[in-house]
């Protein structure tokens, strides 16, 4: 049996990593949670904000959780990570990933483990 592949993640991928390539693996996942918020939530900011670390995810999604969820999981399939019993926020997306910042650390916490284990 085949695989389905996910073009449009490929692409992504491959686009991401031709335009941050000695930027680092941070700014990578940055620009990453912004393209999936921003394809989620169809760009709901008013046309001159602009989305940095420090933004509201709440106000992002106007508290839509289910929404949210959906951009989390993209993430998570993307970043090709698995949870672990009690990661996952359900009813509690807003509270655990309050801004952008918090959403990509805990991203970069899963990819890079060996840079935050003892």
């Amino acid at each position: 049996m085949a695989d389905i592949v996910d073009l449009d993640q490929m692409k992504t991928k491959k686009r991401m990593y031709q335009v941050t390539r000695l930027k680092g693996i941070e700014y990578v996942i940055f620009l990453t949670v912004i393209k999936y918020v921003n394809k989620h939530t169809n760009n709901m900011l008013s046309g001159n904000a602009f989305q940095t670390t420090a933004s509201n995810l709440a106000d992002i999604y106007n508290g839509d959780r289910k929404l949210f969820l959906k951009t989390y999981h993209e993430l998570l399939c993307y970043w090709d990570i698995a949870l672990v019993d009690g990661e996952n926020p359900i009813n509690e997306e807003f509270e655990r990933f309050p801004q952008i910042g918090d959403l990509c650390f805990f991203i970069d916490r899963k990819v890079q483990k060996d840079k935050y284990s003892c």
